[in-house]
Parts: structure tokens; C-alpha cells; sequence
């Protein structure tokens, strides 16, 4: 059985068992069908960066979708970012709830069964462009994810820079290529639909996309959409030692926990948990993982996202403590204030630390956050061993024989040694000057000073070189090659920058550190064979046209020069395309299905564009238009074009400016 067909068959055996919907019955099942296909950037304020991805919803149920506007009867739809770097998967940003109406019951997703606007038809999409989902006004704060219950007129309203109100925001240090060498990124969708979640089929609300950040604010997505996968599961396709947990909650939904344990070297592990509320409404309070008692525990860390544009919920960091048996993180508890920040739906928090244990499986524990239900859940995953630990079992560590720690071997050593001559280790310590691991000091441990005297101790790390690539030494050492030292860490764990493909304007490329690129940088460790470098003044003229790709292509005009012939300014009279000798550039796109398909140049941080369409040739012009309108988040004057492309067919997209008006922009198509 298929991956869809076992969906199908457990959302259908859910809701039998609950008697929610008639035996034999899917009910309604609103997923999100495709994300992301056009993706606004409308500006940045205070170093955070304000996005609107498109969605397009589709009816997987068997009974039609209540979709019914300004009323608490129809779907909301929220938007999410994540970044992978550096073995640590995090959520970057997320917006409020776009508020649906109106569902078109397009064809595209199934064989539709088309309905009036107050409801989604059995296998219809419904998209919504960029534009309509940007500045939505639904706080996730009046939301029961479980129950798909909310109430309107909402209770709070936006507030804040209409570049950032209601938006997906991203600090944009997160996303510069710069600052982020290798990293990848996931955006999401989540369609919350008040009669699907009812039915039982909330499991599949989220959907992710990959996109690409050539710079703050240049995204673009690559890819298909994953339908109904939240974007966590994605982290242990990217790394197959993740572990990814599903843990349910009585009578409430679901989390997902994802955890990965690194060996650091030394007899150090590295520990990292990912925790994803789909849709509990009980929300988590605490995060709790076992280590046994006699361990040491190191770096801990904590990663949330945080709440905006006038939310209620606060974005406190959580505090951790660490007790016998146990590390714990927490935030204020509901009783003190009911607003405090918990796990709540559709977020993910991050929770990290090194101990000196190796991973087995043992349960974590999630603490409930609202009162009135379950108090806690657990579940096995990677983590350090639940049990005590004969500290005897644990590592030596780096150089035994150094037993005071001065970093040199000497006869301060062999005196600490000497104090503990005899002793053993009963299971509670282990003594001093155990230096060979027999949980005993001895003769042999004196002989293993002695053997080692004068001996250089210091701690040895991953040199990350500045030219590339990783040695293994002191922290002197590494200073002497003004390399960038991390005790304890091997170059397996360090993460290192390598040199990369660099091109340059005359489209020829070295294999340079990214600082040293004076042209454009491809990414660490990607080879200039695997790139194809454009050369300066592609996209020009027609026959060297940019290859347009379905979603958002960035382009500017302000170096261009015009071609020849001017287009027919006919075929669009009344839109002002005015050409008037405009420099211009030009894409090629090559549709590879048949149906309808929108251009536009929509881009809030654009100029008065001009724009038209050829089919199969520089000279059959098809389609023109100066300015358009009924988008959202866009330019005072853009172009769009409406066309019902031909799979196979070739499209040549001229960009101008009216009244040969020039600057940089987005050709989206979608």
C-alpha cells in the first residue's frame, strides 16, 4: 500500500472510531496543495524582513469544505520559514492567519466536483496569490488547533509596518547568504479548517517547500511542494541519524520531536531536540530529557520563534536547570500567566547541550502547559541513558595523566596521586588519579605519570583554516596559522567554511573562500564543473534569454540595452506600455504542462514595469500590457499577463519600462 493510500485509510479509521462522520466516510480534508509557487519580499524594518508566500488548497475529503467568508466557518491559513545550518534545524519566522474566502473549486488537485464560493468541491483547488495572503489580520492566539475553533470578528487586531503587519518576518541576518554558508531552507503552509479538523484529518494541515536566498529579501522556491508534511520531517530526510518521534496527547493533537546526538570526540556528545506542536491546544510548558547522575553537562541552548505584530503571547526565552537525573527547560506556567510562551501550535522550539554520555534510547518528557487534561507525555527517542551512571563508566577525557588540570605533567601530579594510593570506586566516584580507567588508583597509575612526565596537556580542537579546510590542534597552534579554534571538537563537527565556485562577469569561475569571491559566490564546497556561470549581458536579447523558472525569477534592466523591434503597443492599447525605446532583458520559459498561467512582475520593491509575451519566436508577440491591477503588496504600477499556455510551446517574456523606465524587479509566474 501506497504512502497516500495508508493516509487515507488511517484518517477514514479515525473518524469511524470517533463517530464524527458517517462509517465508510473521509469527511472534509482541506490540505495544502501547493506552496510557495510566488513568494513576495515587501521589505525590511529594523534588520526583519517581511514575506507573503502564495498557497493553493485542495478538498482530499469526500464531503465538500465549508468555506463560507466572514464568518468563524472557514479555513485560516498560516505561513512558517525553518533553515537547516549546521546540523540544527530551526524556525526562522511565521505570520498571522490569512482569513479565506470565497473557494473558486478550480481543477488541478483531482477530479473536482465543483461548488458555489461558500464551499471547497470534492477534489478542487483554491490558490491564493502572494498578494492576497500578505497583511493577514487572524491572531494564532484566538485559535483551539484541535478543535478547529475560532471566533470572529477575531479579538485582536495587527499592528506594526505595513512591510512587516501580519507577515511572515525573518531577521534578515538569517537569511544572508553571507552569514549562512550552506544553509537550506523550508517554507510552509498550514490550511486550519474548522470542519476537517472535526472529521479527524488535522494530520495533514502543514505542507513545505524548498526555497533558495541568493540575498535578503531574493527568494525564490525550488522543487515541489511536500502535501500534508509538516516541514520537522524533513530534517531527518537532510540527516538520516535524526530520530523523529510523533507523540500524542490524550484527548488533544499531536507533537513532533526530532533528535540527533553528534560525537564530539573526547568522550563529549552533542545533543539536539527539535519540537513541533501540530495542533495540541493544551500547548507544552516544559521540555525535560534524562541524564544520569555523576554526568557533565555543558553548552546548553534554547531556540524559539518569536510572536508579532501585536500578539498577545509573550516570547520570553525559557530557562533551563539541570538536577539529578535530569535536564529541563521551561517557561512560566499557565497559572501565572496564561499568556506566557509555551509550544503552542504550529511552532517549533529547540533545545540543545553537550554531556559527557553516550545517546542510547531513553524517554523525554513534554510537561503540558494549559491545565485541565493530560499533566505530561513521554516518548523514547535519542537521548542520554534514563539510569544513574558508575561515574567509573565514563570517559577518562583528554590526557588522564594531567590529574590537577595545570595542562603540563609533573610532580603536582604524581603527589594528587599518591593522596588517593589505595582508594577504589564503590558505583558513586571515581578517584582521583584513576588514571588507566580500573576505577582504582595503583602502582600503575603512578608508573603512567611517571611515564608521561613533562607531558603538554592542552586541550586540542578542530583549527578551522583560513584558506579552507581543518587541522586538529592547540589553541596555539591554531593562532600561529590565524586559524579559528573550538576546544574538544573534531573537523568532522566544526563546520569549517570551504572554498567554493565563484563567478564572475565575464562567466568564468574560480574555486576561491567565499570572502575572497569578488564576483558571485555559489556556496561552500560546490565545484565550479557543477555551475554554469551566466555571462554579463545574458538576457539582453531574445536569442540569449534568461531560462525562466516557474515561481520568481529577479532581473534588472538598469544595465540593458533596448533591442529592436519595439513591441506592438496595439495588441494592449489603454494599459500604457509606452515603450519608448526602454532598455529591456528577456526570459524563456517552457511551460512542461498545458492550462492557465499568470505573469506578473508584482514586486513592492520594483519600478513601473512594461511587459510582453512571444510564442515560439523573437517576433510573434502574443500578449502585452503596461499596467495591471488587482494584486496586493506590489509596486504603485506592474504588469501582469494571463495566458493558457501549451506544454512544449517556448515563451519569450521582454521586460521594458514605461516611458523607458528601468531598474530591478521579479518576473513571477504561477
Amino acid at each position: 500500500m501506497n504512502h497516500s493510500a495508508i493516509r487515507t485509510a488511517a484518517i477514514a479509521a479515525a473518524a469511524i472510531a470517533t463517530g464524527i462522520v458517517a462509517a465508510g466516510s473521509i469527511g472534509p480534508d482541506v490540505v495544502c496543495f501547493y506552496t510557495a509557487n510566488y513568494i513576495s519580499y515587501l521589505g525590511s524594518s529594523g534588520g526583519i524582513g517581511g514575506y507573503a508566500m502564495s498557497t493553493t488548497s485542495c478538498n482530499y475529503g469526500d464531503q465538500e469544505a465549508d468555506w463560507y467568508g466572514g464568518t468563524n466557518n472557514t479555513p485560516l491559513i498560516g505561513q512558517n520559514a525553518y533553515r537547516l545550518k549546521d546540523g540544527r534545524f530551526e524556525q526562522l519566522g511565521m505570520s498571522w492567519l490569512k482569513h479565506s474566502f470565497c473557494a473558486l473549486s478550480e481543477s488541478g488537485c483531482g477530479d473536482c466536483q465543483a461548488t458555489d464560493c461558500s464551499t471547497l468541491g470534492i477534489g478542487c483547488a483554491d490558490t491564493y496569490g502572494a498578494g492576497l495572503n500578505t497583511n493577514p489580520g487572524g491572531p494564532r492566539s484566538d485559535v483551539n488547533a484541535f478543535s478547529g475553533y475560532y471566533p470572529y470578528p477575531f479579538n485582536v487586531s495587527s499592528s506594526g509596518p505595513s512591510v512587516l503587519r501580519g507577515n511572515l518576518q525573518i531577521r534578515d541576518d538569517d537569511v544572508d547568504p553571507a552569514l549562512n554558508a550552506g544553509a537550506q531552507y523550508l517554507f510552509e503552509a498550514y490550511y486550519l479548517s474548522t470542519d476537517d479538523a472535526p472529521a479527524g484529518n488535522s494530520a495533514n494541515n502543514a505542507s513545505w517547500r524548498a526555497v533558495n536566498f541568493t540575498g535578503v529579501g531574493s527568494v525564490s522556491s525550488t522543487g515541489s511542494t511536500e502535501v500534508g508534511e509538516a516541514a520537522i520531517r524533513k530534517w531527518a530526510t537532510w540527516d538520516p541519524s535524526v530520530d523523529m518521534t510523533d507523540v500524542h496527547v490524550p484527548n488533544d493533537g499531536f507533537f513532533i520531536v526530532g533528535a540527533k546526538a553528534t560525537d564530539l570526540g573526547g568522550g563529549t556528545w552533542h545533543y539536539e531536540y527539535a519540537v513541533w506542536n501540530h495542533n495540541c491546544h493544551a500547548s507544552a510548558g516544559s521540555f525535560s530529557v534524562p541524564v544520569p547522575s555523576g554526568a557533565t553537562v555543558t553548552n546548553i541552548g534554547f531556540h524559539d520563534v518569536d510572536y508579532h505584530s501585536g500578539e498577545v503571547y509573550d516570547s520570553t526565552d525559557w530557562t533551563a536547570s539541570v538536577e539529578p537525573g535530569s535536564i529541563t527547560w521551561s517557561t512560566t506556567p499557565y497559572e501565572q500567566d496564561p499568556n506566557a510562551n509555551a509550544i503552542r501550535w504550529a511552532t517549533m522550539y529547540n533545545f540543545r547541550f553537550d554531556a559527557n554520555v553516550a545517546p542510547e534510547i531513553a524517554p523525554i518528557t513534554l510537561g503540558m502547559f494549559r491545565p485541565g487534561g493530560a499533566t505530561s507525555v513521554s516518548a523514547d527517542t535519542i537521548a542520554p541513558p534514563a539510569e544513574p551512571v558508575d561515574p567509573c563508566d565514563l570517559p577518562l577525557g583528554y590526557c588522564p595523566y594531567d590529574v590537577n588540570g595545570d595542562y603540563i605533567v609533573n610532580v603536582d601530579d604524581m603527589l594528587e596521586t599518591l593522596g588517593s594510593f589505595g582508594q577504589c570506586g564503590d558505583g558513586t566516584f571515581r578517584p582521583v588519579g584513576d588514571i588507566n580507567g580500573d576505577c582504582c588508583v595503583t602502582v600503575d597509575d603512578l608508573l603512567a605519570v611517571v611515564g608521561n612526565w613533562n607531558m603538554d596537556c592542552s586541550p586540542v580542537g578542530a583549527c578551522c583554516l583560513a584558506d579552507g579546510g581543518c587541522t586538529v590542534g592547540t589553541e596555539a597552534d591554531c593562532d600561529a596559522v590565524s586559524g579559528s579554534w573550538s576546544e574538544g571538537v573534531s573537523c568532522g563537527s566544526a563546520g569549517c567554511p570551504e572554498p567554493g565556485a565563484c563567478c564572475a562577469d565575464d562567466g568564468s569561475c574560480t574555486f576561491v573562500m567565499g570572502s575572497d569571491c569578488a564576483g558571485t559566490y555559489q556556496g561552500d564546497g560546490v565545484d565550479c564543473e557543477d555551475v554554469n556561470c551566466p555571462v554579463e549581458g545574458a538576457g539582453d536579447e531574445c536569442d540569449s534569454s534568461f531560462i525562466a523558472s516557474f515561481g520568481a525569477n529577479p532581473f534588472d534592466t538598469s544595465s540593458a540595452t533596448p533591442s529592436s523591434p519595439e513591441p506592438d503597443g496595439s495588441m494592449c492599447s489603454g494599459t500604457y506600455l509606452d515603450w519608448d525605446g526602454s532598455q529591456d532583458v528577456w526570459f524563456l520559459y517552457m511551460p512542461t504542462s498545458s492550462g492557465a498561467t499568470h505573469f506578473t512582475t508584482c514586486d513592492p520593491n520594483s519600478y513601473d514595469t512594461s511587459m510582453v509575451i512571444y510564442e515560439n519566436s523573437c517576433d510573434n508577440q502574443i500578449a502585452c500590457n503596461g499596467d495591471a491591477s488587482g494584486e496586493d503588496g506590489c509596486q504603485a504600477y506592474y504588469s501582469a499577463i494571463d495566458l493558457n499556455v501549451t506544454a512544449g510551446n517556448t515563451y519569450y517574456i521582454r521586460l521594458g519600462g514605461w516611458i523607458a523606465a528601468t531598474g530591478p524587479g521579479t518576473l513571477t509566474i504561477e
